[in-house]
């Protein structure tokens, strides 16, 4: 087995670029935001797969079984004897980046391709995350297959709904169950199993400030937590919190208000095609924008344009900080 193992060419998957995820398996559903994807994809268990086949991620990649039922043996490289694992609909496997890994599928019972959901994230945030929160230049994480985590489980409910609502969340969004995921993996499977430093106070009210006034300044563009987190001095684990206490909102909430804020500005303000305006105040398409628009205003944004009398509604804000 050994010797075979290392005669064996690895496949490195990358989950962020590319149409094609591998010689097995498919996208169904892929989002990139930045350093963050999520997505699915389907594993086709042919023939050449039931052989066994050595398998490494170019990001740290959490995924969650959807299908079929299956029984695959898997080892990591250079590590123990092989392990065998019954894989049932809501398992988890943990792939370290760059970490290879031997699978061989040798069971299952029907020919179904295996669906996974997926959120993979770039090793770059993950240090930077590892950083700010343990205070370690890097942390080993530990390889797992077909686990029950119950708080991976409940991430996964947010991941699979933002592919539903066709990544509302954003790039904020995403970054933000990303850095909560980085600490519950490293925290519970990276072998210190150290805590989180805390938090030392809040916001003050000048960095505050220029978090909000970048906020506004770049409406248009697709802002990361990581910039924000760093023009407050925060870590980007607690930026989010220390945010929220100091407006009331998350990040992400505050940031979609003050886009739909001035897009009210310029469909009264302006003839642009609402497709434009949409684009200009940062949302991915007119759907995006739309569905935001209506949860806000309670209305679409033709309606808004067309109503002239309500005017001195965009002039307030919905959010104020506190």
């Amino acid at each position: 087995m050994s010797d075979w193992l290392m005669e064996q060419q690895p496949e490195l998957v990358n989950f962020a670029s590319g149409a094609v995820l591998s010689k097995y398996a498919e996208f169904l559903q892929r989002l990139r935001f930045g350093a963050v994807t999520i997505g699915r994809y389907r594993y086709s268990l042919n023939n050449s797969v039931d052989a066994g086949v050595v398998v490494g991620t170019s990001q740290y990649t959490v995924l969650v079984h959807e299908s079929c039922v299956f029984e695959m043996d898997w080892r990591v490289l250079g590590g123990p004897s092989l392990e065998r694992k019954r894989i049932e609909f809501g398992d988890i496997q943990i792939h370290p980046c760059d970490t290879l890994i031997y699978k061989n599928f040798i069971y299952r019972q029907t020919s179904t391709p295996s669906q996974m959901l997926f959120l993979a994230i770039n090793q770059v945030f993950v240090d930077q995350v590892i950083a700010d929160i343990f205070g370690r230049s890097s942390m080993e994480l530990e390889p797992r297959i077909g686990i029950q985590d119950r708080i991976i489980g409940g991430m996964a409910e947010i991941w699979s709904e933002e592919l539903r609502a066709c990544g509302a969340g954003g790039r904020i969004g995403a970054e933000a169950l990303a850095t909560t995921l980085i600490v519950h993996l490293f925290r519970t499977y990276g072998g210190g199993k150290v805590n989180p430093s805390a938090p030392t106070g809040g916001m003050t009210s000048i960095r505050l400030r220029r978090v909000l006034a970048y906020m506004e300044e770049h409406l248009s563009e697709d802002i990361g937590l990581c910039t924000l987190a760093s023009i407050a001095g925060f870590s980007i684990h607690h930026f989010s919190d220390v945010f929220k206490a100091e407006t009331g909102f998350t990040p992400h909430q505050f940031l979609i208000d003050r886009r739909i804020h001035r897009a009210k500005q310029m469909l009264l303000g302006s003839s642009a095609p609402i497709a434009q305006i949409s684009a200009e105040v940062g949302f991915s398409g007119q759907s995006h924008f739309s569905g935001h628009f209506r949860k806000l205003t309670g209305t679409t944004p033709l309606r808004f344009r067309r109503a002239k009398g309500s005017r001195m509604h965009f002039l307030c804000g919905n959010v104020k900080v506190r």
